[in-house]
């Protein structure tokens, strides 16, 4: 596994253990707009672990190639389907909060069959 990217982003909004929220509903848009720059390149449909600093975690698949160096944000990583996937809170938390989201590569992009 490759350390894809990290980034801390403010929580939107309250959560309780147990509840389902996405990357879309967590974080407010400015901070789904934040810059990232990525630590590692990838190809689109690459699996992306994402941890939600100990919220929960998500595989999601990039939404387009990405090169290392490059500066990216949620929105631009990750098409509206990955982004939108629920994910099961781990804890409970209250919005205000800084959160390090961390990514790391899980596979390539699947063969073509």
């Amino acid at each position: 596994m490759t350390r894809f990217a990290s980034v801390k982003l403010i929580l939107g909004k309250d959560v309780d253990k147990g509840d389902q929220e996405s990357l879309q509903t967590l974080f407010h848009s400015e901070e789904r707009y934040r810059r990232i720059p990525l630590l590692a390149s990838a190809e689109e449909d690459a699996i992306v672990r994402v941890a939600l600093g100990g919220l929960g975690a998500a595989d999601l698949k990039l939404g387009d190639d990405m090169e290392k160096g490059q500066v990216k944000t949620i929105m631009t990583l990750f098409w509206f389907a990955e982004r939108s996937q629920l994910i099961e809170m781990k804890k409970k938390a209250r919005a205000g909060m800084s959160v390090t989201i961390d990514m790391t590569l899980t596979s390539v992009k699947p063969a073509a069959v």
